[in-house]
């Protein structure tokens, strides 16, 4: 079963150095109010009692030290505790603090020569191993870093009790690194159930123990437990800048970027230094494609530490991203290669770089340095995990599933990694369909039927249209995985899982690029166009590929919204009016939002329908090669504004301009098929009661007064607007609901006759009024209200609906036909439509149409043995016996009542001279049906 969390542990780098002061020499109720105050985030209010105590007590200064480093001053941290260590030269623990401090700016030299004098008075230092075994890490000694980090393995083994929490944190640190070299998954349970726990039972309100295991349980993508321990040590400290970034990773990593950004403005309001925010902040521009912003980040970042192997992967990242496609650029390579001549092994550098492609989606790119990040540091635990999910994504699943084996097995904590396991078993019981350019996988219990017609969909229609039009062939098959329930998991769970490691996603297809996954449709309670999602997913397939992964989000999915081909639904339009009116519409700047992390369905809806907006204005502007000009720009690693001047000879605030007219334009011919929004009933009352003769006035008080259920104002103020005007429509339309609900049907009639004004008429009486007449026997009178509304108000499906009523009825099937069509096209989802147009197209014996209603039909529901035998009886009638015969056989199979099709079928095979084959199906129908009309005509047909 697909699980959402597993109890485990994630890499705290030691340079993030959070830990708190525990008063070694004062245990005076000052120090313990400062300590107090300090773990509380009430930063300034410690920084005051321990600076009254600083000169006496080096644990004080300590803590003066570490208030100004949460608030961003870290210069003077510096100057606090130079001052302590000339005042407390045996001071182990404040040598110790600034050789953490001196690490943490990268300054290396400084670290260790503080490093060695604290070890110097106390070899059991803890703070002072800790960088001490870093600092093997960062200069690439990693057996001698191994060594220094099991040492806290060994010394908390040998100790009997643990007091201070301080020590507990960085022997989890050297714990849980130790942990990842060796493999020793057994360690991380140490830390979470044992050494974690007992920093708290020390001191319940030592908030860094949830930070600590927070990045433990972000490490293995545990989100829930993560998000749980943040919560945690906020309640205590709702200050801590440390634990506002861990907020911030995690929404990062559910593409939350809107909470992400909240959460980064808060810890860098809280520290404007700490560093692990500008990389987060860094990590949020590049999961937005802002390249440029984040290359601004990571350099305040670099500013903080210039040797940071992780800001400079993101860097290297950055400008390899932005740069021109073929040998690394100069920037890129100098950030190798003064990482390299440093670590010869910086795998984290190259991993860092690794998932900020991953970030970008640029997953072939993302792979390629893992692949080195595992060459450079084999003791990376996360890297072959990350790599088998990376190769997942590009479809490449023999290796990846070697690889997430070998990550499993040194780290079994690790949610995604296990949920890919657990999709790769089911995948091995797939079924797979190969054509010439797809490899289709399925359940084959289940989805035999859509897998084979999804083949000669993609094959016969989309493939071939779709590369045409984008003027782009993949080099490789591309792989479509179908999920069906299976065990206690959903397909649509399993779909999840396969597309991101985890169980659930807002979607039923997806696609990485290479491949595309599915959710069957076979286990929904509500069908989809399984057709038009491989077809939109498709579309990505070849922009992602043919741009090298560099197309921004808001073209490929305007572009695969566009080449669906349905019409813009309804609601698009209403969201874009009313997000216009608001002055809340996207720019290319900020369109990604709205898909990755949508703050709301409207956002959601808005920029899908402003995504095919651009493409269509630029269509209409530059012509049919603009969209297939703009990918090989994008290829060429152009950013939007030099895409725009390359292409188009455009800058990007004049293409805004443009497209800003253009939508205007498509509003303003929209805006009257959107209802005006409704006026507040107190205004209501005003007008009414300032002008009571005002008919108008009255008649809106009266339909307010009917809408909340008070039915004497509202026939009060309806017969008051009456009075003042004989024919008002609204007012007879309250009148006439009024006698409706007495059961006087045919004197509502005759209150919406007497007030229906056919040259201007009102809509909602008119409506009334003909679903009213609907009823009665005169079809002409209700065809002729219908066919006014329609003429009038033919934005509103209503009009169209009620056509198809008035010709059901009166089974005017010539009109009914061109009704039903309109109403499918508003409607494309709509199975009832579609069949029902194929119906009527095989009684009138135009089998061109039945055979493409039936096959949009199919399209909806591929299990529908009815679709399956009117799309046989349209093959046959179109002289394509063969492909006839088959569907037949599909809707017997389906459903073996379909006894006209045995019938059907039979006729088939004797027209092609296959006697044999039909006398069996004959005896079947006869077992089935034997009272049916064609058994004595076939039987005498097949006579010898």
């Amino acid at each position: 079963m697909i699980r959402r969390s597993l109890a485990t542990s994630v890499v705290v780098a030691m340079t993030l150095l959070v830990v708190v002061p525990r008063p070694a020499f004062s245990q005076s109720e000052a120090a313990t109010t400062a300590r107090s105050m300090f773990l509380k985030g009430r930063y300034n209010e410690a920084a005051e009692r321990y600076s009254d105590l600083a000169t006496s007590d080096p644990a004080a200064a300590i803590g003066m030290a570490r208030c100004q480093i949460a608030t961003g001053n870290r210069e003077e941290a510096q100057t606090t505790l130079r001052a302590a260590a000339a005042q407390f030269p045996n001071s182990s623990a404040v040598l110790a603090e600034l050789a953490l401090q001196a690490l943490a700016r990268g300054d290396h030299a400084a670290a260790k020569e503080r490093l060695d004098a604290a070890l110097a008075l106390n070899k059991d230092c803890l703070a002072a191993h800790c960088v001490e075994a870093e600092l093997l890490r960062l200069s690439g000694e990693l057996a001698e870093a191994q060594n220094a980090f099991g040492r806290f393995i060994g010394y908390y083994n040998r100790s009997r009790r643990i007091d201070n929490p301080d020590d507990l944190i960085f022997i989890g640190r050297g714990v849980a690194e130790h942990a990842r070299w060796t493999r020793n998954s057994g360690q991380f349970h140490q830390l979470v159930n044992d050494i974690y726990p007992a920093a708290l039972a020390r001191e319940p309100n030592y908030w860094p123990a949830h930070l600590d295991s927070a990045r433990l349980f972000l490490e293995k993508f545990n989100e829930a437990d993560a998000a749980d321990q943040v919560a945690r040590g906020l309640a205590i400290n709702p200050n801590a800048a440390e634990l506002h970034a861990a907020r911030a990773e995690l929404a990062i990593m559910r593409f939350e970027l809107a909470a992400a950004k909240r959460a980064i403005d808060r810890a860098l309001e809280i520290n404007p230094e700490l560093l692990w925010a500008h990389q987060l902040q860094a990590d949020w521009f590049l999961a937005d494609l802002r390249l440029t912003e984040a290359i601004t980040a990571l350099q305040k970042a670099l500013e903080l530490n210039p040797r940071d192997e992780h800001t400079l992967g993101r860097l290297l990242a950055a400008y390899i991203a932005l740069d021109r496609p073929g040998p690394l650029s100069p920037r890129a390579q100098r950030i190798i290669d003064e990482a390299t001549a440093r670590n010869a092994h910086c795998g984290n550098l190259y991993l860092s770089a690794a998932e900020s492609f991953d970030r970008m989606r640029r997953f072939p790119l993302a792979a390629a340095y893992l692949r080195v990040a595992d060459e450079r540091m084999p003791q990376l635990i996360s890297v072959r995990g990350r790599l088998g999910l990376d190769l997942m994504r590009l479809g490449e699943e023999t290796e990846a599933a070697r690889l997430l084996a070998e990550s499993f097995a040194i780290d079994p904590f690790n949610v995604r990694v296990k949920n890919m396991l657990e999709v790769l078993d089911l995948l091995k019981d797939y079924a797979t369909l190969e054509t010439e350019h797809f490899l289709i996988k399925f359940d084959r219990g289940q989805d035999e039927l859509l897998a084979r017609y999804a083949a000669r969909y993609l094959e016969g229609e989309c493939f071939p249209e779709l590369t045409q039009q984008l003027g782009f062939v993949p080099k490789d098959k591309t792989l479509i995985e179908i999920f069906s329930r299976s065990e206690r998991t959903s397909g649509h769970g399993w779909f999840s899982a396969r597309m991101v490691g985890l169980p659930f996603i807002g979607t039923v297809g997806a696609c990485a690029g290479k491949m595309v996954a599915l959710t069957s449709p076979t286990e929904l309670p509500e069908k989809y166009d399984w057709a038009l999602v491989l077809r939109h997913e498709l579309v990505h397939v070849l922009n992602l590929q043919q741009s090298d992964f560099t197309v921004p989000h808001w073209l490929t999915e305007g572009l695969a919204v566009h080449l669906e081909g349905q019409p813009r639904p309804k609601k698009w339009t209403e969201v874009l009016i009313s997000r216009a009116k608001d002055g809340g519409l996207f720019t290319l700047d900020t369109l990604t939002q709205g898909f990755i992390r949508p703050q709301s369905s409207d956002d959601w809806t808005l920029a899908y329908c402003q995504a095919e907006l651009y493409v269509e204005y630029l269509l209409a502007t530059y012509g049919p090669g603009a969209i297939n000009e703009l990918l090989a720009a994008y290829a060429d690693r152009c950013t939007t504004p030099q895409a725009l001047r390359r292409c188009f000879g455009v800058e990007q605030a004049d293409f805004e301009a443009g497209y800003r007219r253009f939508v205007e334009n498509i509003i303003e011919a929209a805006r009257a098929t959107v209802p005006r929004p409704k006026t507040p009933f107190a205004e209501l009352q005003r007008q009414a009661e300032a002008a009571p003769n005002e008919p108008g006035s009255a008649a809106e008080l009266a339909l307010a007064w009917l809408d909340r259920g008070d039915k004497p104002q509202a026939r009060r103020w309806a017969l008051a607007a009456k009075r003042s005007n004989e024919k008002q429509p609204l007012a007879a339309y309250v009148l006439a609901r009024l006698q409706i609900e007495i059961g006087d049907t045919e004197g509502a009639i005759a209150l919406l006759e007497s007030a229906l004004d056919k040259e201007n008429p009102h809509e909602e009486l008119l409506a009334l009024l003909a679903a009213l007449r609907l009823n009665t026997a005169d079809a002409a009178i209700t065809d002729e209200l219908y066919r006014l509304g329609d003429q009038r108000f033919g934005s509103s499906d209503r009009w169209v609906k009620g056509l198809v009523r008035v010709y059901l009825r009166s089974s005017d099937n010539a009109k009914l036909v061109p009704a039903l069509r309109r109403w499918s096209e508003l409607e494309p989802g709509n199975l009832a439509i579609h069949k029902k147009l194929a119906q009527l197209a095989l009684l009138q014996e135009n089998y061109p149409a039945a055979a493409i209603s039936a096959t949009r039909s199919m399209h909806l529901d591929v299990q529908d043995a009815d679709v399956h035998a009117m799309l046989a009886a349209a093959l046959a009638g179109q002289g394509k016996p063969t492909t006839a015969i088959e569907e037949y056989e599909v809707a017997i199979r389906l459903d073996s009542r379909q006894f006209d099709s045995y019938a059907a079928l039979a006729k088939l095979q004797i027209r092609l001279g296959r006697k044999d084959e039909a006398r069996l199906v004959v005896n079947r129908l006869r077992e089935l049906a034997p009272d049916h009309v064609q058994l004595n005509q076939l039987d005498k047909i097949l006579q010898p």
